[in-house]
């Protein structure tokens, strides 16, 4: 009998923390796990919490087993490195459909998956919390992986189904090469245009005259591309644009990108 009210106290206590976690309220989590360190889940949330409080792991993992220590191994992993074993743990907690979802376990999977360039899995988690919450919050990063699988009619649905949220230079590009990979040319030039906070000309043509200087000394810039600025690689990726380079363009924009994806992996 006693074991049993002590399972039943448990399961409550359980149920309170993961309500607290989901919500925000890790430093409840925390002092909870304090209170509770018998519980192996209660510790292995209280960690998941410490980890969104200070953003790195500042402490070891717990021991024993829970539903929620992949996730914790898939951290531990993150932070020292080894971002193959961590994807493999994330796959272990996501197999299991059973396992609860929430915006905080999301945006550290997408984090550690981002780095493993493991795209097809971020993809899957972001749609089974979009259906699960009717929640857009991680839209930027559908469409980014989208792109990087080379999705493009995909990614240009993704943009039209979601323009509101997704007003964003970046962005913007990304669905300007898509639509020049798929040969649309003439709205590929509107959206490139028109990207946020760029200067809007009536033509492509004024576009190419505007970037000509940049496109003469291409192979000047090139040559010192490392020590660039954000704003010349930019003006090098709208000069190979203009003038036809869309090879190199997209590049330059990747590597662009790759700084969004950055901050991305470092939220």
């Amino acid at each position: 009998m006693a074991q049993q009210a002590t399972q039943v106290l448990n399961t409550s206590v359980e149920q309170e923390a993961w309500d607290l976690y989901e919500v925000g309220s890790n430093e409840d989590v925390v002092v909870l796990a304090k209170r509770h360190p018998e519980n192996f889940y209660i510790q292995h949330l209280g960690y998941l919490a410490l980890y969104e409080l200070t953003g790195r792991a500042t402490i070891s993992a717990p021991k024993g087993i829970s539903s929620l220590a992949p996730l914790v191994d898939a951290i531990q992993n993150f932070e020292i490195g080894k971002t193959a074993d961590a994807c493999n743990s994330l796959n272990l907690y996501f197999k299991t459909q059973t396992n609860p979802l929430c915006f905080s376990i999301i945006q550290t999977a997408i984090k550690i998956y981002f780095r493993a360039e493991a795209y097809e899995e971020t993809k899957s988690i972001i749609a089974r919390f979009k259906k699960q919450w009717n929640d857009n919050s991680f839209v930027k990063e559908e469409l980014i992986c989208t792109y990087y699988l080379k999705r493009y009619d995909e990614v240009i649905k993704v943009f039209r189904d979601n323009m509101k949220l997704l007003n964003d230079s970046d962005i913007h590009k990304l669905v300007g090469m898509a639509l020049l990979f798929l040969d649309r040319h003439k709205e590929a030039n509107l959206i490139f245009e028109n990207i946020p906070n760029k200067l809007n000309l009536p033509s492509f043509d004024e576009k190419r005259k505007m970037y000509d200087s940049v496109y003469k000394k291409i192979g000047e810039l090139e040559a010192k591309s490392n020590s660039l600025g954000h704003k010349d690689l930019e003006d090098m990726g709208f000069a190979y644009l203009f003038h036809g380079d869309y090879s190199k363009a997209e590049k330059m924009f990747l590597s662009l990108t790759e700084k969004l994806k950055s901050k991305l992996c470092n939220v």
